[in-house]
């Protein structure tokens, strides 16, 4: 590839890649000194780090050394990025533009919470916000419960015949004998393991709450309910304890990343409400 072309396609990646950075910058007024800055717009300054930072990306991709055209070629194309930036914001096109100001924000955010980056989650941070937040990393108890439907609409002896499954179950009948005793129910339940809010879904919070106090292959009297009665039983159960950290510590440290981001961005956002002057006028 001809330096011309490597030209032109370093300026499409410059502004492409620096595109973010620029938009950055363009926020921010500097006081830096000769040694600190490789180019001023006015009020706009582009430091000599991001400057040497794209050299050093240049470098990379060429083979020969940088050269003092490469160097001053760099440095007009962010020139140029810088301009076209703050263009875009004399004419309004940055607060006019949901796109452009959405790249802006996403870039802002990632930004604020690099900072986090530079700093190493100790194994004994980890340990604690585990013991802390045991809650959230333990899996909810999960039930898989079936039901006998008896309807008072077939013969008005929906409790008569619960009570006689329920005699015959307590006698140890298997249950599917027995289920073949009952109604048809307009609603089926899965034969799964089910959350407990998916099983209270099926059943209802009372029936439910009957259901987890059950042990496994037992199963309740016989309980009216609208149009006969039901006997709950309990196939199975799976009630987790809290995980051992290690085989977590992954999603653990993804957790504790994810909340100390977000405090972040939330302490600078609280910051930057205070930095300038907000009104606020909500209607009645």
């Amino acid at each position: 590839m001809d330096k011309e072309n490597t030209y032109s396609l370093l300026f499409l990646l410059g502004l492409i890649v620096g595109a973010g950075m620029a938009a950055i910058s363009i926020v921010e007024e500097s006081n830096l000194t000769n040694y600190e800055w490789a180019a001023k717009i006015e009020e706009t300054t582009i430091s000599m780090e991001k400057y040497l930072t794209q050299l050093e990306g240049l470098s990379k991709d060429k083979r020969s050394p940088i050269t003092e055209q490469d160097k001053a070629y760099v440095l007009e194309r962010m020139i140029e990025e810088e301009l076209l930036i703050k263009r875009a914001i004399d004419l309004g096109m940055i607060k006019n533009n949901p796109m452009a100001r959405g790249t802006i924000v996403q870039q802002m955010i990632k930004t604020i919470i690099s900072e986090n980056d530079r700093y190493e989650i100790s194994d004994q941070e980890l340990k604690a916000f585990y013991e802390e937040n045991k809650g959230f990393f333990t899996k909810s108890t999960r039930l898989r419960v079936q039901q006998i439907y008896f309807s008072n609409d077939r013969d008005g002896l929906g409790f008569e015949r619960s009570m006689n499954a329920y005699e015959l179950l307590s006698a140890g009948e298997p249950f599917d004998e027995v289920y073949k005793l009952g109604d048809q129910s307009a609603l089926i339940i899965p034969n799964t393991l089910m959350t407990l809010s998916k099983v209270r879904e099926y059943i209802g919070p009372s029936l439910m709450n009957l259901a987890n106090q059950l042990e496994v292959g037992s199963f309740t009297k016989p309980v009216e309910v609208p149009g006969g009665h039901k006997i709950i039983i309990l196939l199975d159960k799976e009630s987790l304890g809290a995980p051992d950290f290690l085989s977590i510590k992954d999603s653990v440290r993804a957790e504790f990343s994810k909340r100390r981001d977000d405090s972040s961005l939330r302490d600078y956002l609280e910051n930057l409400k205070n930095w300038y002057d907000v009104s606020r006028n909500l209607p009645n």
